[in-house]
């Protein structure tokens, strides 16, 4: 048992696999996870790069209403907008063209000849770099100004107005992505808190004081204590144009309950003809590495033109490459006293996939992943996704291990046993009644945690963005739940440097979580963390989180 349980346990806590942003938010960062971390996310979100697919075509008289971000284009003095309500920014387009690089010579070259004194921006819209100048308010302004930019060669330029600034800084989708290292660990239970360790455990309480015990002991749920926790690692996730694949991305789920009996006796003990049943012990584990590939694609649907500015879509496949499957299937452990001798009587049946403790037995399956995204406005998006659809990891062989014993000690060897010699311990030992029966059965299917993840994000300014997701499992195993969670997060964007990420979540798991984080972006170099919180705050809370990553951007 130890061989098994030990080492994969602490393989956990130094493994991991997630986005940081999402563990900053305590999920809410979803509708934004562009690149590779569309991988576990939503493969849609890997439409942002690349040429949109037209299914069908566009009327005319629908043509202008699906131009990007509800920007009107101006190509004429003529054209007014009239409203005493809204103030309409202008600004100076001197070309659109996919090839990033040449539109960054035009943006070169326009400094060189006007200055600085206006904003400039490169916009990412449809597969297309956008280079803007200006961000007016007054159209006679920006009419001079796009005269005297066509008078300076460029004879392609025309007004853009729209209800916002254009951006403060150059926001484009990245080509190319990659994680070059990150870790992820998860941990909750439904009892133990900071405040209550320290002030129990570590405050000095007198145990022999009247109802001390009781008091102690009163904090353990009378279903037992229950233990969760989640884990990953991902290294050298790769996301290229609409493509985005893992190589190595372990993963692994586990769930334990200690019956409410076992505080009981470590504290009171075994009262004569008053036995102890410690049978409720339960235990699962499932360790899987997946190898994830996902394709999104912006797509032109003549029925949504007129309703959103872009439309995305994108599909991945997961084959599932099962390592461990754990389960402690039934339970047998009694405990009972005379005046002079304690009787220990159990039984315990554990499946898993190793044989003789040691070899593993791999197992394999397949998942798919779905979603879709839209952006409504330049403000507005939202995405659905359908994550681990229809997974499930096959195991060839499962081992199932009975283990029958009956131990009876007599008082004084309890007082003594602490002195005994190797040879006293073998002979004590040798009294104990054991019987062990292995066997493999035929193969058997383990599901794989499915979910559905509803989300959105809204740009309030261009440094502040609000996200939201709606997380619902489908099964209620290793961690999972479930009941709904809902998440709200922050990014607070002072400076494109040290973006900060802020959340909190309600239901779920665990109940109430809030967490925070930040990404450190130095050229091509992104470093992103995130921590938080399960089930309370500080010392009122449950479990903790945390995660990083080392990633590429390009």
């Amino acid at each position: 048992m130890r061989s098994i349980f030990v080492p994969l346990f602490f393989s956990a806590l130094v493994l991991a696999n997630n986005n940081p942003l999402q563990t900053a938010t305590a999920g809410a960062y979803h509708t934004r996870s562009i690149g590779n971390h569309a991988l576990g996310s939503n493969p849609a979100n890997l439409g942002h790069y690349g040429e949109i697919l037209m299914l069908g075509t566009v009327q005319d008289d629908s043509v202008e209403s699906f131009i990007p971000d509800s920007l009107t284009l101006f190509k004429s003095d003529t054209n007014t907008i009239a409203t005493d309500s809204v103030i309409y920014y202008y600004s100076v387009q001197l070309v659109a063209n996919p090839d990033y690089r040449l539109v960054k010579k035009v943006q070169k070259a326009y400094k060189s000849q006007f200055g600085r004194e206006l904003p400039t921006a490169i916009i990412a819209e449809e597969s297309l770099y956008k280079f803007r100048v200006g961000d007016l308010t007054s159209r006679d302004s920006v009419n001079a100004l796009r005269d005297s930019i066509i008078a300076a060669g460029y004879n392609d330029a025309w007004v853009v107005t729209s209800e916002d600034p254009i951006p403060p800084s150059e926001k484009i989708t990245p080509y190319f992505t990659m994680t070059v290292f990150g870790i992820r660990g998860d941990i909750g239970n439904n009892a133990l808190y900071p405040n209550w360790i320290n002030n129990q455990l570590f405050g000095g309480i007198d145990l022999r004081e009247p109802g001390a015990k009781d008091s102690f002991l009163a904090i353990f749920p009378s279903a037992g204590l229950d233990i969760n926790f989640q884990g990953g690692g991902n290294w050298l996730d790769v996301g290229m144009g609409n493509f985005s694949i893992s190589m190595v991305q372990p993963q692994i789920f586990t769930s334990a309950n200690l019956p409410n009996t076992i505080m009981d006796v470590i504290f009171n003990g075994v009262q004569f003809d008053q036995p102890k049943d410690l049978s409720d012990l339960s235990l699962d584990l499932l360790a899987v590495a997946p190898l994830s590939v996902a394709y999104g694609r912006q797509l032109q649907i003549p029925a949504l033109v007129d309703k959103v500015d872009r439309f995305y879509a994108g599909a991945g496949v997961n084959y599932l490459l099962g390592l461990t499957d754990v389960h402690l299937e039934s339970n047998k452990l009694m405990l009972s006293s005379t005046s002079d001798s304690l009787f220990i009587e159990g039984k315990q049946t554990l499946v898993s996939n190793f044989k003789d403790d040691k070899s593993p037995v791999f197992g394999q399956g397949f998942s798919v992943d779905l979603g879709i995204a839209a952006d409504i406005n330049r403000q507005l998006s939202i995405s659905l996704a359908l994550q681990n659809l229809l997974g499930s990891v096959t195991w060839p062989e499962t081992f199932k291990k009975t283990h029958e014993f009956s131990i009876s000690l007599l008082s004084s060897d309890l007082e003594d046993i602490a002195d005994y010699t190797s040879a006293e311990m073998d002979s004590l030992q040798e009294s104990f009644t054991m019987l062990d029966t292995t066997y493999a059965s035929v193969s058997s299917k383990t599901t794989y945690p499915a979910q559905v993840v509803l989300g959105g994000a809204y740009r309030v300014s261009p440094s502040l963005s609000v996200d939201v997701a709606l997380r619902q499992y489908l099964d209620n195993d290793y961690f999972t739940g479930v009941d709904p969670k809902f998440s709200v997060g922050l990014e607070i964007e002072s400076t494109p440097i040290l973006p900060i990420y802020l959340g909190v979540g309600i239901g779920g798991f665990h109940g109430f979580s809030w967490g925070g984080g930040f990404s450190l972006n130095i050229g091509g170099f992104q470093w992103n963390v995130g921590f938080g919180e399960n089930g309370g705050f500080l010392e009122d809370a449950k479990g903790l989180r945390f995660a990083t990553e080392l990633r590429l951007v390009f």
